[in-house]
């Protein structure tokens, strides 16, 4: 402990470390550590990680070099705890196969809080469970802010998906895709998308483009999507279903009416 009675950054990197369901990000680490320390910068909470962790590369001196890591770097942005040598080689990196997309849906929560609490519907909650126990790297979508870490704080917002114009969409999609591969080597990774069509979509020709494959479960996996298509509270069991078919009629009755 500190002298003002207070954990140390390094013990509380320790701590989220082992709190965080694993792989956990970078920006989820710190937003755990900041917290409990609200008082303390993220820059220094972004150089205590650099310290702890086994595989990061220092270009100073490690003032906690007489320490054992807490963290190992998996990928990009991606930690877990720190194991000791012999469970983990030098350089070991693990990648994944696979990927979990939730998409943002139904109520939220009344103030800031994390995306992978803010939203309040069942179908969420199922689709967080899901991939929080599937141990797969997951990320919150959101038509906002494009793709969120689950331990990201965010303010409440109203902004849907299947709301927006055509072009926004697009863009959008490209916009993920790029904020994942920053994440994430794509290539022949399956991207597993929970929360509709409507996410799911702008997303299939970027992912294709960096070798990608999207997957999205069937409908029956997302219980409660609304009249609109998107994720909301109280729908039926066959709502995505019914909403996907009146898409599709849409589309064909603009079709023949072009012809």
């Amino acid at each position: 402990m500190s002298t003002a009675g207070l954990p140390t950054i390094w013990e509380l990197v320790a701590d989220g470390s082992a709190a965080l369901p694993e792989p956990f990000s970078r920006a989820a680490l710190i937003n755990w550590v900041s917290a409990r320390r609200p008082e303390v910068g993220v820059a220094s909470i972004a150089a205590h990680i650099q310290f702890a962790t086994a595989n990061a590369a220092h270009t100073g001196a490690n003032p906690f070099a007489d320490r054992e890591p807490l963290l190992r770097r998996v990928a990009r942005g991606q930690y877990e705890r720190y194991r000791g040598e012999e469970a983990q080689p030098p350089g070991a990196v693990v990648r994944s196969g696979r990927v979990v997309l939730v998409g943002s849906s139904g109520a939220t929560a009344d103030g800031p809080t994390t995306a992978g609490e803010m939203f309040r519907s069942d179908g969420f909650a199922r689709a967080r469970e899901h991939a929080v126990h599937s141990r797969l790297p997951w990320f919150v979508l959101s038509a906002r802010h494009g793709l969120l870490e689950p331990g990201e704080v965010i303010s409440p917002h109203a902004v849907q998906i299947d709301y927006q114009a055509a072009a926004y969409r697009t863009a959008w999609g490209e916009w993920v895709v790029a904020q994942l591969a920053d994440r994430l080597q794509l290539d022949g990774v399956t991207v597993e998308v929970h929360g509709g069509v409507d996410f799911a979509q702008p997303l299939r020709q970027p992912l294709a483009r960096r070798g990608a494959v999207l997957d999205i479960p069937l409908p029956g996996t997302w219980r409660d999507a609304g009249p609109s298509g998107d994720a909301g509270d109280g729908g039926s069991p066959d709502a995505p279903v019914r909403a996907a078919l009146e898409r599709l009629r849409g589309l064909v009755g603009k079709h023949r009416s072009a012809s």
